[in-house]
């Protein structure tokens, strides 16, 4: 016989409380628990996908204390029930044993239409909460505007959910239909990208340079004709709206417009995705520029997957190039790091609350998305 919602809530509640009531075993090697919580941390989606994301958020409330909340949804299961547990979550940060609260629930059937209560009942009052949302997104999802409903942030994942999905809710909110902050684990990923592009332009002699771009050519991991992805999206709408571009459309194609009202020709190409590769990742950036006598040309090239051959998965190099002139190339190679949720969630997490270049990103990535570019396709005539 199962448990009804109700005890369920009652039993969590007791387990909480005796993780901190329960004494230390005498003789032990580690130094006393310390509780510690900064944040409610709520994490929902698809069953099959929160069953291997809890050792995520552990790795995350290891150096951000919280108590987590992960929320398993289950909606076509024909049995309607609610269950759960919660545990401590320790480890030892500066020689003291800090201790998180990790609780789990499992809805199924139409229980998940109520978990948001059941979830509102064990919150702890008066700290600040986010919401990680798994998988799409769906603005009209009585689940998501429930729980979102208690949340002053809300945090997607659009390179391995849908970009139309961060869009959606990005517009949802501009319209006011939640107080919450917007954030998104694929606009963290493209920091590197952004500090490496913005390199090109570090000299004093190429400042404006960055307003005379006269060619950009974006290629990402997918087969030809796909959608323009997440990462090329967004690293686009950073690019143009710290730059001052403008989009215009005549005769059906749609024009990139610099500053200064001239064309901008921008091509989106494609290359193969290796095993391993998240769907459309960015794989390469390649600028033109001229100003007075001096031509630049940039590039960023990725080496998807190049990290697979190391102790370090997924952990890409880069390579950077920059000609000037008739200049022989300055080149580096950088390392991105392991792609590794915990890292990303945990940036993200720390970032400020409202992020206006995002914000930003996004309404002219949705500009460009409303036109459906495909990459790998004839490029629109300019």
């Amino acid at each position: 016989m199962t448990e009804s919602s109700s005890k369920v809530l009652a039993r969590i509640e007791r387990e909480l409380r005796d993780v901190w009531l329960a004494p230390e075993p005498a003789g032990g090697s580690l130094p006393p628990k310390s509780r510690v919580c900064t944040m409610n941390l709520l994490v929902a989606g698809p069953r099959d996908l929160m069953d291997g994301y809890t050792h995520v958020v552990d790795e995350v409330t290891a150096s951000i204390p919280a108590r987590a909340i992960l929320i398993a949804l289950d909606p076509d299961a024909e049995d309607s029930e609610l269950s759960g547990d919660a545990t401590a979550v320790c480890s030892l940060l500066g020689g003291k044993n800090i201790c998180s609260e990790r609780v789990r629930l499992v809805a199924q059937g139409a229980v998940c239409t109520r978990v948001a209560s059941a979830v509102d009942s064990i919150l702890v009052p008066e700290i600040p909460t986010a919401l990680v949302w798994l998988g799409r997104v769906h603005v009209t999802d009585p689940v998501f505007l429930s729980l979102s409903a208690s949340a002053q942030r809300i945090i997607t994942d659009s390179e391995y959910s849908s970009l139309s999905s961060l869009l959606h809710l990005s517009a949802w909110a501009r319209r006011g239909s939640s107080q919450a902050s917007i954030a998104d684990l694929a606009w963290t990923r493209l920091a590197p990208w952004q500090e490496l592009f913005a390199r090109f332009f570090d000299d004093p002699r190429l400042h404006d340079h960055a307003s005379r771009i006269t060619r950009l050519a974006f290629r990402q991991a997918s087969e030809a004709g796909a959608r323009l992805g997440s990462e090329g999206a967004l690293l686009l709408g950073w690019v143009a709206t710290r730059l001052g571009w403008r989009t215009s459309r005549m005769g059906g194609a749609l024009r990139f417009h610099r500053r200064d009202g001239k064309n901008l020709p921008i091509d989106f190409g494609v290359t193969p995705r290796p095993e391993g590769t998240a769907p459309s990742s960015l794989a390469s950036v390649r600028l033109e520029a001229d100003h007075g006598d001096v031509h630049v040309e940039g590039a960023i090239e990725r080496e998807l997957a190049s990290g697979l051959s190391s102790d370090a998965v997924d952990a890409d190099m880069v390579n950077w190039t920059l000609r000037v002139g008739g200049a022989p190339p300055i080149e580096q190679r950088v390392r991105f790091g392991a792609n590794k949720a915990a890292k990303w969630l945990e940036r993200t997490l720390h970032r400020p609350a409202r992020d206006p270049a995002l914000a930003e990103s996004v309404a002219f990535a949705e500009e460009v998305l409303e036109d459906g570019v495909v990459c790998g396709a004839p490029s629109h005539p300019r």
